[in-house]
């Protein structure tokens, strides 16, 4: 009976070798946290890295299995609901409908016209979801969330304030590897194969957006976490705070900064409940980091000036995004597949800076082909060299692999215009 006891009090059941080796809940909780810090930065194109944390997620689940039963029973309903329906909604999403009903949704007619140039029949059926890979990668994705919640909802209140300084260890370690890059330009210690920026911080990421997430995260956690009672423990979260803070803005992340303030205002709002020794401290370190983000022509004055930097796309961005949303709403197009779908919505004039590398020319700066050859050569060879058939005008749709030119497609032109000749019907 006392062994049951314990073993229910970890929240694994009977028999779990893990407890008898001592590794509890909260270290296995840990180890998928900083799994996730370490391998899951790459995103969907790394889906072995991905497979790691979510295997492990479900070992966790397994060997908690009791606990995650209590979490099921006992827990509070309004978070029980919000996990429940979270693994639900793409699961829902994946079930095949029957024609009459898949083809009745909004923005479904692009997909029946594909069925018929595929030569599918239009009576097979569909899910909701149009691309079901994505819809299922985004449902395992939320498997590690998951664990965190159930498992973690186990825990004692030190336990997981023990959790929380985890993560924000691990994300120092990770802005301390970001750090090392950046002072290589970016040009070693990356974990992924990517165009980095030679003044972005990405750590452990690919995307410097993700990497801002995490470090607010992180700063999050550190300002919840309970005070530490020495004084070296407390001028050490400090300046892991400001840390973080700091590494925020070297992401250059517009949305990570935004964010970063929010983070730094709650860190503002506990310390309201300090005492005056204490808040001199936070005001002394915010006063630190604030100098050193003024320093003029440093990486942080460059992060800043990504603000002002006369980006006029992202108003066209936002257009193109919310007519997207309307075209499949309320139904949606599936969790995870918003990037194939606004593909499909996106205004081509504002294709190349996001699109190089995909498919689109990334710039209008094509490289052109030089032949050299001899004049009896050139009456034979040079009908069979290839040059650009149409004229530059209108949207330029990438480089003739052959003659290495851009090439462009204005059909009003080709109709309307006189000054545009067309060569070929």
């Amino acid at each position: 009976m006392q062994r049951r006891q314990r073993v229910i009090e970890h929240g694994v059941a009977p028999g779990g070798w893990l407890v008898t080796l001592g590794v509890t809940p909260l270290a296995q909780l840990q180890v998928i946290c900083l799994l996730a810090i370490a391998l899951g930065g790459g995103g969907v194109a790394y889906g072995l890295r991905n497979a790691v944390i979510q295997l492990a997620a479900l070992v966790v689940l397994w060997l908690n299995r009791m606990q995650v039963w209590r979490f099921v029973q006992q827990g509070p309903r309004g978070l029980l609901a919000l996990v429940a329906l979270s693994l639900a909604l793409p699961l829902v999403q994946l079930v095949p409908l029957p024609p009459a009903l898949w083809q009745g949704l909004p923005g479904r007619g692009d997909v029946v016209q594909a069925f018929a140039i595929a030569g599918l029949p239009a009576d097979s059926w569909f899910p909701l979801s149009l691309d079901r890979g994505r819809t299922l990668t985004a449902f395992c994705g939320l498997l590690a969330p998951a664990a965190l919640v159930a498992v973690g909802a186990g825990l004692a209140q030190a336990q997981r304030a023990q959790l929380a300084r985890t993560i924000a260890w691990g994300a120092l370690a990770a802005l301390a590897l970001g750090m090392v890059q950046l002072a290589s330009a970016n040009t070693s210690l990356l974990l992924f194969a990517l165009t980095a920026k030679p003044d972005v911080l990405y750590a452990t990421f690919a995307n410097r957006n993700s990497t801002a997430l995490l470090l607010v995260l992180a700063l999050i956690l550190l300002a919840a976490a309970p005070l530490p009672r020495s004084r070296a423990g407390l001028l050490g979260g400090l300046a892991g705070a400001g840390l973080l803070a700091l590494g925020v803005v070297l992401t250059q992340s517009r949305s990570g900064m935004v964010l970063g303030l929010l983070a730094l205002a709650f860190v503002a709002a506990r310390a309201g409940a300090w005492r005056w020794r204490k808040r001199l401290l936070v005001a002394g370190l915010a006063l630190a980091v604030a100098a050193v983000a003024l320093l003029p022509g440093g990486r942080v004055e460059t992060a800043l000036a990504r603000f002002d930097d006369g980006d006029t796309t992202r108003p066209q961005l936002w257009e193109d995004t919310a007519f997207a949303a309307s075209t499949y709403w309320p139904a949606g197009s599936g969790m995870g597949t918003f990037d194939e779908v606004f593909q499909l919505h996106e205004s081509l004039e504002y294709l190349s800076p996001r699109r190089a590398g995909r498919g689109w020319c990334a710039s209008p700066g094509a490289p052109v082909s030089s032949w050299r050859m001899t004049s009896d050569q050139a009456g034979v060879l040079w009908p069979l060299i290839a040059t650009p058939g149409l004229p530059p005008t209108g949207a330029q749709m990438g480089v003739d692999m052959l003659s290495g030119g851009s090439f462009y497609a204005d059909p009003f032109g080709w109709v309307l215009r006189d000054d545009v000749p067309v060569t070929n019907p």
